[in-house]
């Protein structure tokens, strides 16, 4: 039987949980294949901007970073608050390596990837304000991509609204499967079948 494969959510305050939920979904029905653990700075509970409280099962201390499959960004309402922590960024610079895990970073969370020197010479996209470039000379917008998903140097990123853009490509890049119509809204050019909405356990 093969290694498990480990993937982290980090956590922070304000983070957005909607933004990476089709990705951990994904990853929960690899289960028998994927591990996700939950980190942060310290091993407590960090409160969402949707009000939801999500507890870090393990801090920075406790993981080795270059050791997993997968880092997962969410989103950030305020990404002040984490960019202040230095903690955080400290963290990711250990990703200045030349063997890491797939990043996959959503809206506002590049901050963060630029502030540790990971998108110097990758190019990104995300959620951004226009403004925040001018107050954070630090982000290299010369490497900004204005598409819905950018793939660069194994580091996945997004805004907000192409959750499941992002999650389809996330999980590609790390050898998962997954159909281009998944998580797709529900058609409006027909009404559904009784047959369409019969479900079934699997065989």
């Amino acid at each position: 039987m093969s290694a498990m494969k480990q993937a982290l959510v980090m956590l922070y305050p304000d983070f957005c949980y909607f933004e990476v939920a089709a990705l951990t979904e994904i990853l929960a029905f690899k289960e028998d294949e994927w591990i996700v653990t939950t980190v942060g700075t310290d091993r407590q509970n960090y409160l969402g901007e949707d009000g939801l409280q999500v507890l870090a099962e393990k801090s920075f201390s406790q993981v080795d970073l270059l050791a997993v499959d997968l880092l997962i960004l969410p989103g950030i309402d305020n990404y002040h608050v984490p960019l202040a922590d230095s903690r955080n960024v400290a963290f990711l610079r250990q990703l200045n390596a030349t063997s890491r895990p797939i990043i996959a970073a959503m809206s506002s969370s590049p901050v963060l990837l630029a502030k540790a020197g990971l998108l110097d010479q990758t190019q990104f996209t995300g959620g951004l304000f226009e403004e925040t470039y001018t107050k954070n000379p630090f982000i290299p917008k010369q490497n900004l991509v204005r598409q819905p998903v950018v793939v660069d140097n194994g580091i996945i990123t997004s805004s907000f609204q192409f959750f499941r853009e992002f999650a389809i490509a996330a999980a590609r890049a790390c050898g998962i499967q997954v159909g281009d119509t998944a998580f797709s809204p529900a058609r409006t050019d027909r009404p559904y079948t009784p047959a369409e909405l019969t479900y079934h356990y699997p065989d």
